[in-house]
């Protein structure tokens, strides 16, 4: 998992091959207008989906196998949970369409604005949407790269 400010991001470009075109978008797109839904940027390789919600107490850990996800809270703030996929058990098996299984385990709790962004990889249980004292409100945008 990575935490970093946007200001930092050319640092990362290294790491995968799409990197670049993910920050390049966001750095050339107010994300802020843009309507909620799935965008591609290239086809099922490198797409966000763009949300709006509330955010709460309590979230289900996930962790995907073939994305890596970079998650960037463009209005409001929000509480993520992390946690190596090692340190945690199966709650719900692996959906191969979805990309997704659910997971138990401990977190350790990272605060995220508008002027940061997430990586997580597929060995990161994350716990995303969570609030501090009451529910705010929060659009963000979730950048999946096949990895």
């Amino acid at each position: 998992m990575i935490i970093d400010t946007l200001d930092n991001c050319e640092k990362y470009y290294n790491l995968h091959s799409d990197f670049k075109l993910v920050f390049d978008f966001i750095k050339n797109n107010d994300l802020s207008t843009m309507e909620c839904g799935k965008h591609e940027l290239r086809g099922n390789e490198v797409f966000f989906n763009l949300q709006e919600y509330e955010t709460k107490p309590q979230q289900k850990l996930e962790a995907h196998k073939k994305y890596i996800d970079i998650q960037l809270v463009v209005k409001g703030e929000e509480y993520m949970g992390w946690t190596n996929i090692d340190r945690t058990s199966v709650k719900e098996q692996y959906d191969f369409e979805k990309d997704v299984m659910f997971l138990t385990g401990d977190i350790d709790k990272l605060k995220a604005d508008n002027k940061m962004f997430l990586i997580f990889y597929p060995e990161d249980a994350h716990m995303p949407a969570l609030c501090a004292d009451s529910s705010k409100y929060v659009k963000k945008a979730i950048f999946k790269i096949l990895k």
